[in-house]
């Protein structure tokens, strides 16, 4: 990604246009179905069991599960999205189930819910239009006889869900559905003599790895946001490891910093000697970071980070920052507060114990429904009608809530108005009334004086 997620957050605007988002998928897809190799893959015979696809954005390899008929799965990567599960019968209430590109949780306030419902039915809504003209791409390449794509999705044998309780929420899923999530965790190797030379050189005091994951691209990032990176890690007593994806034009690093292109995270996550890592909050280093046991600092940029971070605060193993409010004061304060503060390492290790009290590992799960779905030649047997209905009649409760909502904002708004219009016709006819009231008694009262008057000069 070469976009300056970071320098767009700071600014208060959307990196990606919306525009963008509803474009790509179409167009991509058109792109790869007029591709001549995936032509001659279609067209190969070849044999096979399984159609394996992420759960964002499948619509358009359903060309390719109708063209094969074969049974398929998902791996949804991104843990809060919804879409792939609900569409398939999971239950996604809106008032318990955050919407994945927001800072909301699990629980929310009324207002909350109504905002949580109004950017899930925005998303919704622009997923819709994008996929009328993405089923426009499907019917190009394989004819008009090709079923909605949603009509397909719902089909879906398996999901495997990159989620879990400790971490995530827990939810009412479908038999269809498995959490797979920190399939990837591993337990720290050791480090190359440079790293651990290093590290063992901060003594008592440890080290701190900062990493803004893989999407984020610090060679696109504000050099101004660099220098203030640089203005806090260097106010550290600790070491810091900074992983960057190319060098800077910065020659005052201080001497407690070392910046490095790739760094092997687990395994420094895994170090007895980390105090705490600083994070953008995706999800797959979220994991990590409970998996091993460090309390964390997130700095929230784009997608589903703001979701794992409000929920990782809640959870009480870290501390949020806003880019748009960071200063280097804050940063530093909040890593020293994430690495004194007992707190925030008491609750991560809780997290850490739950993550990893499982029957049996997340691939072992992997293994086992993927080759379950094999063996009996799809899983439709696992299926729940709630994918059939349609999107109101699914999410009736919800929108009945939001229109009642609606209807009592209304009627209260117009209660009031009501009520502000009659005191003021009220006001006016009785400050009429007086008014005439006293004209005529004026009226009165001269022609009586004058009366007086006249009487008193023939007396």
């Amino acid at each position: 990604m070469s976009w300056d997620l970071v320098g767009a957050r700071m600014r208060g605007e959307e990196p990606l246009p919306p525009l963008d988002i509803m474009r790509y998928p179409y167009e991509v897809c058109d792109v790869f179905y007029s591709d001549p190799e995936t032509r001659s893959f279609l067209r190969s015979g070849r044999s096979y069991d399984l159609i394996v696809l992420d759960g964002a954005f499948p619509e358009c390899a359903m060309g390719v599960v109708y063209r094969m008929k074969l049974p398929f799965i998902f791996i949804n990567t991104v843990g809060f999205y919804t879409m792939a599960f609900s569409n398939s019968g999971s239950p996604t209430p809106y008032s318990v189930t955050p919407f994945f590109g927001k800072a909301f949780t699990d629980s929310m306030n009324i207002v909350d819910r109504a905002l949580n419902f109004a950017w899930h039915a925005i998303a919704y809504t622009a997923h819709g239009v994008s996929m009328m003209v993405l089923q426009g791409v499907l019917r190009k390449h394989f004819g008009p006889q090709i079923p909605h794509v949603y009509d397909t999705t719902k089909n879906v044998s398996f999901i495997l869900q990159n989620g879990h309780y400790s971490v995530t929420y827990p939810r009412p899923y479908l038999p269809n559905v498995a959490e797979v999530a920190c399939i990837h965790c591993k337990d720290a190797k050791r480090l190359s003599p440079d790293l651990e030379e290093w590290i063992s050189g901060a003594g008592n005091a440890g080290f701190v790895y900062v990493s803004m994951g893989s999407s984020v691209r610090t060679s696109s990032m504000p050099l101004s946001v660099h220098r203030m990176f640089v203005e806090a890690l260097g106010r550290l007593p600790h070491r810091v490891l900074w992983k960057q994806d190319a060098e800077q034009n910065m020659t005052d690093i201080p001497s407690n910093i070392r910046l490095y292109k790739w760094l092997p995270q687990q395994d420094l996550l895994g170090h007895p000697k980390i105090k705490a890592f600083v994070t953008h909050g995706g999800l797959l280093s979220m994991f990590e970071t409970v998996y091993h046991g460090v309390p964390i600092i997130t700095i929230p940029v784009f997608c589903d980070h703001d979701a794992n971070a409000a929920k990782a605060e809640v959870d009480g193993y870290a501390k949020k920052l806003e880019l748009r409010q960071l200063t280097s004061d804050k940063l530093y304060k909040a890593i020293t507060e994430v690495i004194n503060e007992p707190r925030y390492k008491i609750e991560v290790n809780k997290r850490q114990v739950l993550l990893r009290d499982q029957k049996e590992t997340p691939l072992e799960r992997a293994v086992y429904w993927t080759e379950y779905v094999i063996r009996h030649k799809g899983a439709y047997h696992l299926q729940s009608p709630a994918k059939d209905l349609n999107y109101f009649q699914y999410y009736m409760i919800d929108v009945a809530v939001i229109l009642i909502i609606v209807m009592l904002v209304v009627f209260a708004i117009s209660s009031y108005a009501l009520r502000f219009l009659f005191k003021k016709l009220v006001g006016y006819v009785l400050n009429k009334e007086l008014s005439m009231n006293s004209n005529s008694f004026l009226k009165r009262s001269k022609i009586l004086m004058d009366t007086a008057t006249m009487s008193k000069k023939e007396l």
